[in-house]
């Protein structure tokens, strides 16, 4: 928000930067609050979410889809099965996110691509029953300031999500696994390990305020807005940007104070996308 001055909730003052707490509170009202999802981690789409994930990684690994497990940087380097769960997780996340803020809030139907390709396929559709090429982009960082979209797509929507800790880990704990795990681990362990034993009951301090089957975990998302491709230029490779760098590769890129992102905006967007045909 005020990276990128949303709602003109920064002004200068000579070498001052004041903060407009009525512009902040507008923010809140009209943009954050009609905007913002919240899932429990046993809705069916969140654990549709878990098998995918689970699954697309097992095959990453054991090659039965070309995505890669390295990882593009100074220099490439093998991701963990965990890290990649993990990206996985929440570049999916963001999907789930959109279609029950579209469901919840529009007379529509959303279908998202839960196939696992053995090839890598460009320009996927993130909304199979959409007419037109949606690309949905999702971050855990509240810094970023630009939604982004690949060449080839016609609408990009930008998603922040809060996650507090590894998905998988919380699943485990939420359904008893981790407390079955650390009771075999409890037989396992002699009673005159201190260290160990310390460590144990440690941990289980940590998770005591969890029941078995009882789920809290609630996830967060944030539909910041979507942008018309067709209303912007691909930024092209190498160009620096604000609060980005350098860009890695062509595409289109929009600051997120200039997304669609309100009621008529999203009218709009489904009936140009053609949704309003699957009504519910």
């Amino acid at each position: 928000m005020c990276r990128c001055n949303d709602f003109n909730v920064i002004k200068s003052n000579g070498n001052k930067i004041i903060l407009n707490e009525d512009k902040v509170l507008e923010w809140v009202e009209k943009k954050l609050i009609p905007n913002t999802v919240i899932i429990s981690i046993d809705d069916e789409n969140i654990i549709k979410l878990l098998i995918f994930c689970l699954e697309i990684t097992y095959k990453m690994f054991s090659g039965g889809t070309r995505a890669t497990v390295t990882q593009k940087g100074f220099r490439e380097r093998r991701r963990t099965f965990e890290s990649i769960l993990t990206d996985q997780f929440v570049g999916k996340l963001g999907e789930v996110m959109v279609k029950k803020f579209l469901e919840n809030n529009f007379h529509t139907k959303i279908e998202l691509d839960w196939d696992i390709s053995p090839q890598i396929e460009k320009h996927r559709n993130d909304i199979i029953n959409a007419k037109k090429k949606v690309s949905i982009k999702t971050s855990t960082s509240l810094a970023g300031i630009w939604a982004e979209a690949d060449i080839g797509y016609d609408y990009g929507i930008n998603i922040k999500c809060s996650i507090s800790q590894p998905p998988i880990l919380q699943f485990f704990i939420e359904v008893c696994g981790f407390s079955k795990l650390l009771d075999f681990v409890d037989t396992k362990i002699s009673s005159d390990d201190k260290i160990f034993r310390n460590y144990l009951q440690d941990i289980r301090n940590r998770i005591k305020d969890y029941k078995c089957e009882e789920i809290k975990t609630k996830l967060k998302g944030f539909i910041c807005g979507y942008f018309k491709t067709s209303d912007h230029r691909p930024i092209y490779k190498g160009k620096t940007l604000p609060y980005l760098g350098k860009v890695r590769e062509e595409r289109y890129l929009a600051p997120i104070n200039k997304l669609k992102y309100t009621k008529d905006d999203w009218e709009v967007f489904i009936l140009e996308v053609e949704l309003l045909n699957n009504n519910k």
